[in-house]
């Protein structure tokens, strides 16, 4: 087919300050196509707007590009022009055919799924322009695309040639055998046995043409050697040996195909020995003649440990992450990921170090298990930063690749099933365990595994509702770690679900004494649910003491349903404080009826909790919403706000109050406690008048009522009222009252006596020497019979 022509142009090179523009156009097929490359040190926006005849014209904003305005440029492509904004500095890009936008930032490695094209800021732009898409169309031949062979038709084969070209004929020789039998030695790793192998081979067949491979596998079983066993005494090789003899194969063997892992070698024994210079030199020739090569990354990964350990930790991690993306070789690029990995751990990143691992786990899964110990150790990592998943997976194919024989069978094997239960595989975990107690009945880890059991008990999905309680009765007198904490808490979730709410109580002290915290807010939770469930049934029996002792222990009042019996249970037991609590949480209901309820209900507790300026508040309250609900009976309230300005001594608003109560509430019986008070104050006041005043309010209304209760104190009150006055006569018929309304001989000998008196100060002389008869008459040794018996013998 005849050859495309290309050309290349690069039209103009714009900067400004950090931006840079890049035009380059060539041609396809005799139509003209370009790519514009828009750059910048910072992320800028682009955005694109629809034209006709399905163009589009590009606008890029970039921040504080205050520099010299640069002219529009106009090429057969494209035009664009340049715009300083108050808020900083735009392009235009306007194409003149067909156009597509890409964003350069985005990394193909960066995702599991290629990545939709976006808008987003990015550093680096590149619009395509073409009139027809380049490249769009691949012509294919016809026929068939998988080898035939025609043996019939085959040429001679001479067969493999030697250096020299001649044919090698001695299949048979001993030279090969000898190089198979040491290639066979090394895939075994008995890497001591090539180091002399190699030296009599080479002895016994100087002309071999295996010469390079011998002497290499001699490099490679030193190196071996030496990093399986560094600080042995008893090797008779050092890593001098490897560098010298390396640098002899490369001088022997300059175009061998294997020179980029004798450099490594000779580079990474450099590196060990600390004579960075010399290992740089040889990672440079690696890197720069062989850059793809997988020993150049292996090369570079060493480089990059040496980097790791010292102060140049960022830069470390990017060679690896470098290696990781660009490696062909997947050995090597799960070297990268362990490292990259293993780094995270130590971060503390242990999201990332599993996505790192599961690339190797579903990649290259069999390159973990090249080495049993490492695999072990990194599994045990793995475990120790919660990475339990993959730990597991890790110790059971380690499992499955070892016999019972092998050192670490046994741990591996505990491990592995403890791995499996972290993890949640709750079944895998209850094999590996108890096939551990079947194999190591008497074993080193066998209280672990036991615990490990017990762990997973709490995971089965047991029914049997007394077996439960038996194991966990148990486990709680087995352990005195999480284990017996954890039973605790499944006890008392057990007999919950049970509806057995006083057993749950009494694992209060139990889970008061919990370590672990969240194990203790769950029991703790399971402890509030028993006490509502038990509180609620107290209210509905009318066990207030049983209710209120939940109440006040587990602090469930607001997780109860009736809260009227709530309500009345504290103000019966005196818990005042709670009881306003409980009223206040009611004030807020739009009801208006109910509301009024509730704050009568508040009254009461203020009242009974001598909160006397709440009550004052309250009461105002109460008074105004009475009258906009219509419901006078509200109006009792005023005898409370009597009493709260009494309690606070305002004794002005206290009479003010007594006034309302006998105007609003007139003939209720109740309103005798506080014409009563007012009697009192007034006496301490020494104001006779009102003390007259509220004593006859009150004497009137046990009259209408036929309800004598508050004598004969209220009556004595009114006697003492009207003698202070002088009003002598109206103080006697209050007294000769008295004897109809008490029953005790003594209060009645008393009535006597102060009948006999005022007759006497009234000079009835008759009548009181009658009224002391009728006093000493009665049966009764009082104090007042006896003055009875002396009036009568001075009047005598």
């Amino acid at each position: 087919m005849p050859m495309k022509q290309f050309l290349l142009l690069t039209l103009f090179f714009l900067p400004l300050f950090s931006l840079t523009i890049e035009f380059n156009s060539a041609k396809e097929a005799g139509l003209p196509y370009g790519v514009l490359h828009i750059k910048d040190s910072e992320p800028f926006s682009c955005s694109s707007v629809d034209l006709k005849l399905e163009q589009k014209q590009y606008i890029c904003k970039f921040e504080n590009k205050n520099s010299v305005m640069i002219g529009p440029k106009d090429t057969p492509l494209v035009g664009i022009e340049f715009f300083q904004q108050k808020d900083g500095f735009e392009v235009i890009i306007s194409p003149k055919f067909k156009s597509k936008i890409i964003n350069m930032d985005i990394s193909l490695h960066a995702f599991s799924e290629v990545p939709l094209e976006s808008f987003k800021d990015a550093k680096h732009y590149a619009i395509l322009i073409y009139e027809k898409l380049p490249y769009s169309e691949s012509s294919t031949k016809g026929g068939i695309n998988f080898p035939i062979y025609f043996p019939k038709y085959k040429r001679p084969d001479v067969g493999a040639l030697d250096l020299n070209g001649a044919p090698i004929g001695y299949v048979r020789s001993k030279d090969i055998n000898a190089y198979l039998s040491i290639k066979r030695e090394y895939e075994a790793k008995r890497y001591e046995t090539i180091l002399e192998d190699v030296k009599d081979t080479m002895m016994l067949y100087p002309q071999t043409i295996f010469k390079s491979e011998l002497a290499l596998y001699r490099i490679r079983a030193m190196d071996r050697l030496l990093d399986g066993d560094e600080d042995s005494l008893s090797l008779a090789i050092d890593r001098n040996d490897i560098i010298n003899e390396g640098k002899a194969w490369m001088k022997t063997f300059p175009a061998d195909e294997f020179m980029p892992e004798v450099l490594f070698y000779i580079a990474k024994n450099y590196m060990k020995m600390g004579f960075a210079s010399d290992a740089n030199y040889f990672l440079d020739i690696l890197i720069t003649e062989h850059p793809q090569n997988s020993f150049t990354k292996m090369g570079i990964l060493l480089y990059g440990d040496s980097l790791y350990g010292g102060s140049k930790k960022a830069e470390a991690l990017k060679l690896y992450s470098d290696v990781l993306y660009s490696a062909k070789d997947l050995d090597v690029a799960s070297e990268a990921a362990i490292r990259l990995a293993k780094n995270s751990l130590d971060a503390g990143q242990s999201d990332e170090a599993k996505e790192y691992l599961m690339k190797i786990l579903n990649a290259n899964r069999d390159f973990l298990f090249q080495d049993e110990n490492e695999a072990y150790e990194l599994a045990k990592k793995l475990a120790q930063n919660g990475l339990e998943d993959i730990a597991s997976q890790i110790g059971e194919a380690l499992l499955n690749s070892i016999s019972r024989s092998n050192s670490n069978y046994e741990e591996i094997l505990k491990d592995s099933g403890l791995w499996h239960g972290s993890a949640k595989n709750i079944a895998k975990a209850d094999e590996l365990l108890n096939r551990y107690q079947k194999e190591f009945a008497s074993g080193e880890f066998a209280q672990e595994v036991q615990e490990g059991i017990d762990r997973l008990f709490f995971e089965i999905a047991e029914t049997d509702t007394d077996k439960l309680e038996n194991y966990y009765d148990t486990l709680i007198s087995r352990y005195d770690n999480e284990i017996s904490q954890k039973a605790t808490v499944e006890k008392a979730k057990l007999y919950l679900e049970k509806e057995q709410f006083v057993n749950v109580l009494s694992l209060d002290e139990a889970i008061a004494k919990l370590s672990d915290e969240a194990l203790k807010i769950e029991g703790e939770s399971i402890l509030k649910e028993a006490a509502i469930k038990s509180a609620d049934i107290a209210l509905s029996q009318d066990n207030c003491q049983e209710a209120t002792i939940l109440i006040e222990r587990y602090m469930i009042k607001d997780s109860l349903k009736d809260r009227d019996k709530v309500f009345e249970c504290l103000m019966r037991l005196s818990r005042y404080d709670a009881a306003i609590d409980e009223a206040k949480n009611h004030l807020g209901i739009r009801d208006l009826r109910e509301k009024l309820s509730w704050m009568i209900r508040l009254a009461d507790a203020f009242k009974k909790a001598h909160k006397w300026e709440d009550l004052l508040k309250i009461s105002k309250e109460i008074y105004d919403l009475g009258i906009l609900t219509k419901k006078p009976e509200t109006k009792v309230i005023l005898r409370d706000e009597f009493l709260a300005y009494l309690k606070l001594k305002d004794y002005e608003k206290a009479l003010s109050s007594a006034r309302k109560v006998r105007e609003e509430l007139k003939g209720d019986f109740a309103n005798i406690e506080v014409y009563m008070e007012v009697a009192k104050l007034a006496k301490e006041q020494g104001s006779h008048l009102l003390m007259k005043e509220y004593t006859s309010y009150a004497l009137k209304l046990q009259e209408e009522k036929n309800s004598f209760i508050y004598s004969p104190i209220l009556d004595y009150y009114a006697i003492e009222a009207q003698e202070k006055l002088g009003d002598l006569e109206g103080a006697l018929a209050v007294a000769r009252e008295i004897p109809k309304k008490v029953e005790e001989l003594n209060e009645k000998s008393r009535a006597y006596y102060y009948i006999g008196e005022l007759e006497y100060k009234l000079k009835e002389f008759n009548l009181a020497k009658e009224s002391f008869g009728r006093c000493a008459s009665i049966k009764d040794d009082n104090p007042w019979k006896k003055m009875c018996e002396e009036y009568l013998n001075l009047i005598k």
